[in-house]
């Protein structure tokens, strides 16, 4: 059976006025003859989680870390409450990403490397 890695990101709030948790998915622990192994999704910025991680401590008043706080599911009932999550959850990383290129961040694209002929020289050769 399969365990998801999840990291708690934020809290929505769903059709019933219910608040629940927004989780990040991080990957799976799986297990074989030799005992169990994770994969881990290469896809998820573990940093990005840790800010989100820390901006819901902030908003709640709790502890900033400096290590990542994930959990372990080993049922299916989760599963739909984690998509919903997922899905805001790529909306909101999505976004600050762009917030943050736009200021400058860590998240600014580079420029692309100059091409050959397309340089002013100022008179020197």
């Amino acid at each position: 059976m399969a365990k998801r890695i999840v990291a708690k990101t934020g809290s929505f709030t769903n059709q019933q006025n219910e608040v629940k948790g927004e989780y990040t998915k991080l990957g799976v622990i799986l297990s074989n003859d030799n005992g169990e192994y994770m994969l881990l999704d290469p896809s998820v910025s573990l940093t990005g989680v840790l800010i989100k991680q820390n901006a819901l401590a902030a908003k709640s008043g709790g502890q900033q870390r400096d290590m990542l706080m994930v959990s372990i599911f080993e049922d299916d009932n989760q599963q739909q409450n984690n998509n919903q999550g997922q899905q805001q959850n790529n909306h909101n990383f999505n976004q600050q990403q762009n917030n943050q290129q736009n200021q400058g961040g860590f998240g600014q694209p580079q420029q692309p490397p100059m091409q050959q002929g397309n340089y002013q020289n100022n008179g020197q050769r």
